[in-house]
């Protein structure tokens, strides 16, 4: 029989939860008598508060009929920028500039020279220009190469082994092995001029070959990061795992292959034609998000039409991002920009489709479904910070220590969703007391609990007290973990 400890909350005592195993090896771990332990929680409410009410209303914000915090936050935003008052269900446009819905045709998007993208491709031409000069094509995450990795063609010069496919090797600063041009000779190809050669996928991999009309050597420079072939299907990926030695002063390599987009790892996947700072994110695409943001606290669409002009899917995550929160209450000009630019976007890509962008109260949830349908969307460059400001000036200025450009995930930032609250709207058990379980005496046999047992010792969190708080901080046996409800 085990040691078990279990979990109280306020003046509630728990009754006795038991583990038993069979495990001759753990049972002489923790030898002697069984001891049930279980905390008393003083903190924290019974039941969590409703969502939306988490965070204190900001000085000056709009009336409580505003319905949230963030929108009422977001409001006075809009006021104050304006010098007119909040606006509420029937907003009027507080601001200057274009109010309609109507999106502009790609051909006036940006600078005016976007053009419709091609049918063929699932994913349309980029709606940032690639580098018109010769540049290295580099690994926007350095992984294990403090020097970074970029494309690079085995051998040098009159070595050059164009008879191996191409390889990410650490990056060689004016190296004409390693140096490519972008939509030379033709739209979609990427050349390397010093030699006369381009790149041609073939199989999985990717080679230099003379250049020619071959559907192989037709490549996507994507505003996310991503080089895909010209189906828009298949990612230019480095292998993971660590480099290799690759000669000179500690030089490394690494295979390159083609994978699906949809499964890739993107910090593998993702290519930075520099300007001066290979691994700045502050293209036109990250700068139109932000631009998006702001425009959209005044009440001006404007922004975000654009977005849905240029065809790229993708803006598609952003744009859904920005429909979690009820534009209306600041200008319904916006909300309406939100939907028709996802539509657009959309129908520029019918290879994703899927959704139709009518706005239902439940169109955000349809939404979120669809992304998780499509891994092979990818978000813009710098995403993830924009997505801490975001919840920075709707939700809360702290929310922007959670989300920022370079955060270590193991999911795709896409996926991590608002639950409702400002940070610490539902507070969590922390390090809560406890006391024998023996002295536990009102949870029913069938109470449900969750068990954690580390080195040795072991503790039980009803879900009746769990539920309330959505997550428990603790250590047990030595070890500090974090129980999530």
């Amino acid at each position: 029989m085990l040691n078990v400890r279990l979990l109280l909350t306020g003046a509630a005592i728990l009754a006795l939860f038991v583990v038993s195993v069979a495990c001759g090896d753990q049972q002489s771990a923790s030898p002697g008598p069984p001891e049930q332990r279980a905390i008393q929680d003083g903190a924290g409410p019974t039941e969590p508060p409703a969502p939306g009410r988490g965070a204190p209303a900001p000085t000056g914000a709009a009336s409580p009929s505003s319905g949230t915090s963030a929108i009422a936050m977001a409001e006075a935003t809009a006021a104050a920028a304006t010098g007119s008052p909040a606006v509420g269900a029937t907003a009027a446009s507080p601001s200057p500039g274009p109010t309609s819905a109507t999106l502009p045709t790609p051909a006036t998007a940006d600078s005016g020279t976007t053009t419709a993208p091609s049918p063929d491709l699932p994913i349309p031409p980029p709606s940032v220009p690639a580098p018109v000069e010769e540049t290295l094509i580099q690994l926007i995450d350095p992984l294990d190469e403090p020097e970074f990795y970029c494309l690079d063609v085995p051998g040098f010069r009159d070595s050059l082994r164009t008879d191996r496919p191409l390889q990410a090797h650490t990056c060689k600063p004016g190296a004409d092995d390693e140096l490519f041009l972008f939509n030379q000779p033709s739209a979609g190809q990427v050349s390397m001029p010093a030699y006369d050669l381009c790149m041609e996928a073939e199989g999985n991999q990717v080679y230099t070959r003379p250049c020619s009309e071959s559907a192989g050597q037709i490549f996507v420079y994507g505003s996310d990061g991503s080089l895909r072939t010209g189906d828009g299907e298949m990612c230019l990926t480095v292998a993971p795992g660590e480099g290799a030695p690759a000669g000179g002063r500690s030089h490394l390599w690494r295979e390159l292959r083609l994978s699906s987009c949809a499964e890739v790892a993107r910090n593998l996947s993702r290519w930075a034609a520099p300007g001066p700072d290979p691994g700045s994110t502050d293209g036109p695409s990250t700068r139109l998000m932000y631009d998006a943001l702001d425009s959209a606290l005044l009440g001006d669409p404007w922004e975000i039409e654009k977005m849905g002009a240029s065809g790229d899917a993708a803006y598609i995550p952003v744009l859904i991002e920005l429909m979690r929160f009820p534009w209306w209450r600041i200008n319904r000009a916006v909300e309406v920009a939100i939907f028709e630019s996802l539509d657009w976007i959309v129908a520029q890509n019918p290879e994703i489709a899927g959704v139709d962008a009518e706005a239902t109260p439940d169109e955000w949830l349809q939404w979120i479904v669809w992304m998780g349908q499509h891994p092979e969307v990818w978000p813009p460059l710098g995403f993830a910070g924009w997505k801490g400001a975001l919840y920075s000036e709707l939700v809360d200025p702290e929310m922007g220590a959670f989300l920022y450009d370079g955060m270590p995930a193991n999911i795709r930032i896409e996926e991590i969703v608002w639950g409702g609250v400002a940070k610490d709207g539902i507070p969590d058990l922390t390090d809560a007391p406890v006391i024998p379980g023996v002295e536990a005496a009102y949870l029913d046999p069938d109470d449900r609990v969750f068990g954690v047992s580390f080195n040795g010792e072991h503790r039980a969190y009803p879900h009746r007290i769990v539920n309330a708080h959505e997550m428990a901080n603790d250590t047990v046996g030595g070890v500090s973990f974090a129980l999530a409800y």
